[in-house]
C-alpha cells in the first residue's frame, strides 16, 4: 500500500496560510510593544503613585499604630474603582488593616511601599492594582487578528487553488507521464509542445537520469558493501567501550560508597563533638555554682558579720564597706546568671516551645529589650531531645550576638512551617553585618550545631535594617 503524500497544491496553500498567519502575529506583536506594552508599564507607574500617596497619608496613625484610623482610612479608598485591595503592616510583619475586593485581587498589580518616619522603617502598605484596562485591550485585539486571519486563508485558499488548477496541475500531469515511461524502460521519449520552457527541459533531462542510474548502481553496491564492513567494525568498538563504561561506572560507585562512609563518619565525629562541649560546658556551670558561688557567698557572710565591728571602730569608712557589700553581692548574681548559662537546658518539662518561652521572658527580665516568643499552633511538630537541645544554642546564640553585636531592641523567636517544613527563625532590628569568612566564631558553632541535625542554616542580615537567621528541618517536612 503506497503511503499518501503532500500535494503541491495542498503546499503551497499551507505556506501561504503560514504566511498570512506570520504577518497576523507580526500585527499582533507590533500592537503588543506599542500598545498593550506601554499599557502595562503604565499601570504599575499609577499603581507606585497611589502608593506613595497612601503612605503619607497613614504616616502618622501608623506610627501611633492607631489601627481604627488606618482602618478607616482604607474605607475611604474603595471610591478608586482602580484599587482591588490595600493592606497595611508594621515592621514586623503583623498586619493592622486590609480590604480588598473579593477574589479579583489576585489579578491585580502588587505595590509594596514601604514607610518611613524619621530614617526608621515603621511599616509597609501594600496595594493592589486593577489590571482591567489592559485585560479589556487584549481581549479585543486578539479576537479580531484571528477572524482576520480566517477570512483571509479562506480567500487565499479560493484564488490558490483556482490558479493551480488553470497553470500547474496540467502540465505536471504531462511530465508524470513522461517519466512513467522512463521508469519502465523506454528512454526514447517524445517531447510534446508545451507552453513553458522549464517542462521541456525537465523532460530531456529525464533521459540523462536513466544512462546515471544504471552507473550508480555498481557503485552504490561497492559503497554498501564498505559501509558493512565499517558498521562490524563499529560494533566491535562499541562492545569494548561498553565494557570499559561497566568498569569505570564500579571503580566509580566504590568511590562514591567510600565517599559516604567518610561523610557519615565526619558527622558522627561532628556530633560526638557537639556533645562533648555540651558536657563540658554543664561540668563548668555545676563547678561554678558549687564551688565559686559558695565561696562568694560565703565571704559575703563573713564580711557582713565583719561590717558592724568594722564601721564601729572606723566609722568615716561606712561607706566604702557599704560599697564593698553591694559590689559582692553584684558579682555573685554576676556568676550566678553565668553558672545558669552555662547549664545544659531541661526540655522534658513543655519540650522546646516552653524551654524557648522561659528563654525570651529570662532574656526581657535581664537586659532592657524586648524578646517575644512566638508558636504557631500545630505548625512545628514535636522533636526528639538531640534536635530540642541543638535548636535551643542555636535560638540562645543568636539572641547573645544580637544582644551583644547588633545592638537590638527587639527580638522575636518563632516556631513555625514554611513550604510544608518546620522553621525556627530569630529575627532582630540590630544595627545588621555584611556577611563574609570572618564573622566570627558563634556563626560557625551554629552553622555545625545546625549540620548535626541535618538542618539547612541560613542567614539574612542587612545594615541599619536588621538580622533574621533560619533553621529548617527539611527531613521532617510533610
Amino acid at each position: 500500500m503506497t503511503r499518501r503524500r503532500w500535494g503541491l497544491s495542498t503546499e503551497l496553500i499551507l505556506w501561504h496560510s503560514f504566511a498570512l498567519v506570520l504577518v497576523c502575529l507580526g500585527i499582533g506583536v507590533i500592537s503588543h510593544y506599542f500598545v498593550l506594552r506601554p499599557t502595562r508599564a503604565r499601570l504599575p507607574q499609577e499603581a507606585r503613585v497611589f502608593a506613595n500617596a497612601i503612605a503619607e497619608q497613614i504616616l502618622e496613625p501608623l506610627w501611633y499604630l492607631d489601627t481604627g484610623g488606618i482602618a478607616d482610612f482604607i474605607e475611604r479608598q474603595q471610591l478608586y474603582p482602580a484599587v482591588l485591595g490595600i493592606r497595611v503592616e508594621n515592621q514586623f510583619g503583623d498586619k493592622l488593616a486590609e480590604w480588598q475586593q473579593g477574589e479579583t485581587v489576585a489579578s491585580g498589580i502588587l505595590v509594596e511601599r514601604p514607610v518611613y518616619y524619621r530614617g526608621e522603617r515603621i511599616g509597609i502598605v501594600y496595594v493592589t492594582w486593577s489590571m482591567q484596562p489592559l485585560h479589556a485591550l487584549q481581549s479585543g485585539l486578539w479576537p479580531a487578528l484571528f477572524a482576520i486571519t480566517i477570512f483571509g486563508i479562506v480567500v487565499q485558499l479560493l484564488l490558490t487553488l483556482w490558479l493551480i488548477h488553470r497553470f500547474l496541475r496540467a502540465p505536471l500531469h504531462t511530465v508524470v507521464d513522461r517519466l512513467r515511461q522512463v521508469a519502465d524502460g523506454h528512454f526514447d521519449l517524445h517531447i510534446p509542445m508545451a507552453r513553458h520552457q522549464e517542462l521541456r527541459m525537465l523532460l530531456h533531462e529525464a533521459r540523462r537520469m536513466a544512462a546515471r542510474i544504471q552507473e550508480r548502481t555498481v557503485s552504490l553496491h561497492n559503497e554498501i558493501s564498505e559501509r558493512q564492513r565499517i558498521a562490524a567494525e563499529l560494533i566491535t568498538h562499541k562492545e569494548e567501550l561498553e565494557l570499559q563504561v561497566l568498569q569505570r561506572t564500579e571503580a566509580l560507585g566504590q568511590a562514591n560508597e567510600a565517599l559516604r562512609r567518610e561523610i557519615e563518619q565526619r558527622k558522627q565525629a561532628q556530633q560526638a563533638i557537639i556533645e562533648v562541649s555540651t558536657h563540658e560546658q554543664q561540668r563548668i556551670g555545676q563547678d561554678l555554682h558549687d564551688t565559686l558561688v559558695q565561696e562568694i557567698v560565703g565571704a559575703r557572710y563573713l564580711f557582713a558579720a565583719m561590717e558592724k565591728y568594722f564601721v564601729k571602730a572606723v566609722p568615716a569608712c561606712a561607706d566604702q564597706t557599704r560599697q564593698m557589700s553591694a559590689t559582692l553581692q553584684e558579682i555573685l548574681e554576676h556568676v550566678r546568671m553565668l553558672a545558669h548559662g552555662m547549664m545544659v537546658v531541661d526540655l522534658r518539662e513543655g519540650g522546646l516551645p516552653e524551654a524557648l518561652r522561659q528563654y525570651a521572658e529570662k532574656t526581657s527580665d535581664l537586659f532592657p529589650i524586648s524578646c517575644v516568643f512566638k508558636h504557631a499552633d500545630q505548625g512545628f511538630p514535636e522533636v526528639n531531645a538531640t534536635v530540642s537541645v541543638q535548636l535551643y544554642y542555636i535560638a540562645r546564640e543568636a539572641v547573645n550576638n544580637a544582644i551583644r553585636h547588633g545592638k537590638a531592641t527587639h527580638i522575636r523567636i518563632t516556631l513555625g512551617k514554611e513550604d510544608g517544613c518546620p522553621v525556627m527563625k530569630v529575627t532582630d532590628n540590630g544595627k545588621g553585618f555584611v556577611r563574609n569568612d570572618s564573622n566570627g566564631m558563634g556563626l560557625r558553632i551554629m552553622q555545625n550545631r545546625a549540620e548535626s541535625i541535618d538542618a539547612a542554616f541560613s542567614i539574612w542580615s542587612k545594615p541599619h535594617v536588621g538580622t533574621c537567621i533560619r533553621c529548617v528541618l527539611t527531613h521532617l517536612s510533610s
